[in-house]
């Protein structure tokens, strides 16, 4: 069934990310499409005034004043439809008239310092780029009686901007579908590792039930044998062996469920998780040595404790597994700093390079010859997902040890 309900969520999003490209492919296209036929509607536009120019001239009677009609013609009927900066100067230079430079078109003189340098500025890029047509008296004379500067027409404009935009549609479609495809595969293992957890803690549940069962009737059965210290040391042994996975199956069945967090003491839930390995460290290695100090002991911030030691628990057992010839300190330090928990945890073990620093919590990555390589980053996802928080390695010295530091806002 759970095997089922993942297959439908993988099936929809890849459905959805499959529409993701047809929709977006559409859309560059008809995009494309749209701004084209607008390019060509004003080039088209730009391109009508020589025809029409030409159809004013052709039926023109001899006895017409070419030069006042023409004259007429460019300023009721052409400069009206021009779009594009235009600058008239006179032969020395100096503006008379301008068109669509945002400064209203009054004497030049009566212009403010500031406007003058503006259109003076536009005057030299467009002598810069060529659009400046001198206006004569006669074609074949050299005394010029005009400078007519003009800039560029917005279908050249839309022109020059077509492969920019062209270029910035299908990266920004490309990155956003990559995106989208690590987003889906990061959701299938999310759905996995919760499906897995999920699973784990079911399996647990059945024969946890029954060793709690059998222990009881052979607790009955021991009665006579209530005396025997040695024979009450077993049970209480089996007691806390089933106690202990136990709450490895409620800690897996937390996993990708809806969290209530409570006000816990802080101080108290690393101390818990200290003691623990302080009575474990001797059947591990008498020359490991656990200290905590702490600044935070009366502080509650609302987490959930017991996810909050398994947390620690992974990372100090990392800790213990990094001890070169299994000797060496771990020291775990606790503090508040603006608003929020700080818990430090520094071994003397073998250490790691910086471009190990993440890839430390990253799924599978293990020193070691038996592990999964799952803790760090089970306690990555606890602490960043669960809690708001963050994990990070905040430093590290081959041979000289590491530092884990964790993050847990107090509000």
């Amino acid at each position: 069934m759970k095997s089922g309900i993942l297959r439908k969520k993988t099936s929809r999003r890849n459905r959805f990310l499959k529409i993701y490209f047809v929709v977006g492919s559409l859309f560059i296209l008809m995009f494309f499409i749209i701004y084209t036929n607008i390019l060509l509607t004003n080039i088209r536009k730009d391109v009508q005034v020589v025809p029409d120019l030409y159809s004013k001239f052709i039926g023109l009677p001899d006895n017409v004043n070419m030069e006042q009609y023409l004259s007429q013609y460019v300023i009721e009927e052409i400069m009206p439809r021009v779009d594009y900066p235009t600058i008239f100067a006179d032969s020395s230079n100096v503006p008379f008239s301008w068109e669509n430079i945002g400064i209203e078109n009054i004497q030049f003189s009566k212009l403010d310092i500031k406007q003058q340098k503006i259109i003076r500025k536009k005057m030299r890029k467009m002598a810069g780029q060529k659009h400046i047509i001198p206006l004569k008296y006669d074609l074949n004379s050299d005394e010029v009686m005009a400078y007519f500067y003009y800039g560029e027409t917005r279908a050249i404009q839309m022109l020059k901007m077509m492969p920019y935009i062209e270029i910035s549609l299908i990266i920004i479609f490309v990155f956003l579908g990559i995106y989208g495809v690590i987003i889906l595969k990061k959701n299938e293992r999310d759905i996995i590792w919760v499906g897995l957890a999920k699973e784990t803690a079911h399996q647990f549940g059945t024969p946890l039930s029954s060793l709690g069962g059998w222990l009881n009737i052979l607790s009955l059965k021991l009665q006579e044998k209530k005396d025997d210290p040695k024979m009450q040391e077993i049970l209480q042994c089996m007691n806390a062996d089933i106690d202990r996975l136990n709450k490895i199956a409620s800690r897996f069945g937390k996993v990708g469920s809806i969290l209530i967090h409570q006000k816990t003491n802080l101080h108290d839930t690393i101390l818990e998780t200290v003691e623990l390995f302080k009575k474990r460290l001797p059947s591990i290695s008498k020359k490991i040595t656990i200290k905590f100090e702490s600044e935070i002991e009366n502080k509650e911030i609302k987490i959930d404790p017991d996810l909050i030691k398994w947390t620690l628990e992974n990372i100090i057992k990392n800790s213990i597994d990094a001890m070169q010839n299994n000797a060496g300190e771990i020291a775990i330090t606790a503090f508040s700093l603006n608003r929020k928990a700080y818990i430090r945890i520094k071994d003397e073990g073998t250490g790691m390079q910086k471009s190990m620093y993440k890839q430390v919590f990253v799924p599978g990555i293990t020193s070691k010859k038996r592990g999964w390589g799952l803790g760090l980053s089970l306690a990555k996802r606890i602490i960043e997902e669960y809690h708001n928080g963050k994990i990070r390695v905040l430093e590290s010295e081959i041979n000289k040890g590491t530092t884990f530091e964790i993050v847990l806002p107090e509000e």
